[in-house]
């Protein structure tokens, strides 16, 4: 009795560990349109104009709807072709680092989202220590750090590309407009517009948007993101690629409109997205 125990105990240890590789490395996995896949390519069409994509996990889409591929379905037909530049996890300095790759895409249009990990690694000290772990960050993240690395990373589009350039301003942590994490991300939104301003380069309002949507929806989130947001984060990505969950059914079991968890976007918030991209592209 005692050795069938242990036996059913370590087949279910085998299946765990099993099922949490195989979901670790689904959420790493690089979309199809990556710039490394790009590059791969043995012909490009010089009739498309490339839009490349560049940011976090929001844009990667593998724990996030993913907008980039909503642009591709719109646009495709209209010869543009896109690139996904989005790497889970990824901080401004992140993206500052591996511009060689967007760069060699030679864009005609890039996009930048990114700065929602800047935002939430600067809510405490344990998400700080936990990304200047995870992502090799070589000082503190906090706000100057953050405008520090989006400027190098506009300045280096301009000075090495001669793509036209948008960034976005970031979608909210949470969906509580008056916690400190959604304000948190209307502040670095307000840097992302400064640098925008100063250097020539348009300002797409994502924050606005879909804070402009709360609003007149006059929604108040079940959950709070000072209980266990990592929690409801991991759980949702489990739940979607190892059990095949929508991104919309989480959404609505978290209790959210715009996000599944507090950091990754639904179909309505890559929608969103997706169309203040599309308007700039097509202005």
């Amino acid at each position: 009795m005692i050795i069938r125990i242990i036996a059913l105990f370590g087949v279910l240890i085998f299946i765990l560990i099993v099922a949490i590789t195989y979901t670790l490395k689904q959420a790493q996995k690089l979309p199809f349109n990556s710039p490394v896949n790009f590059h791969g390519k043995s012909a490009q069409d010089n009739n498309q104009k490339t839009v490349v994509c560049v940011g976090n996990s929001i844009t990667h889409g593998q724990v996030s709807y993913n907008y980039v591929n909503i642009l591709s379905e719109r646009l495709s037909v209209d010869g543009y072709q896109f690139v996904n530049a989005g790497i889970n996890g990824n901080l401004a300095y992140n993206v500052v680092n591996r511009l060689d790759k967007i760069i060699g895409c030679d864009p005609d249009y890039v996009t930048v989202l990114i700065g929602t990990n800047d935002a939430n690694a600067s809510l405490s000290e344990k998400n700080r220590a936990r990304y200047m772990k995870e992502m090799a960050l070589p000082e503190e993240p906090n706000a100057e750090f953050f405008r520090k690395n989006i400027k190098e990373l506009i300045l280096q589009l301009k000075k090495q590309t001669n793509a036209e350039v948008a960034i976005l301003s970031l979608p909210p942590i949470g969906e509580d407009i008056k916690h400190i994490a959604y304000q948190r991300t209307k502040e670095y939104s307000g840097i992302i517009q400064n640098v925008a301003n100063k250097n020539n380069v348009d300002y797409l309002p994502l924050h606005e948007k879909i804070t402009k949507y709360l609003l007149a929806e006059d929604f108040h989130p079940k959950l709070s993101y000072d209980n266990g947001f990592r929690w409801i984060m991991i759980k949702g990505i489990f739940s979607h690629l190892l059990l095949g969950t929508s991104f919309d059914k989480i959404t609505a079991d978290n209790g959210f409109l715009i996000l599944t968890d507090f950091l990754h976007l639904n179909s309505r918030g890559a929608k969103m997205t997706a169309d203040l991209i599309e308007n700039w592209i097509l202005k």
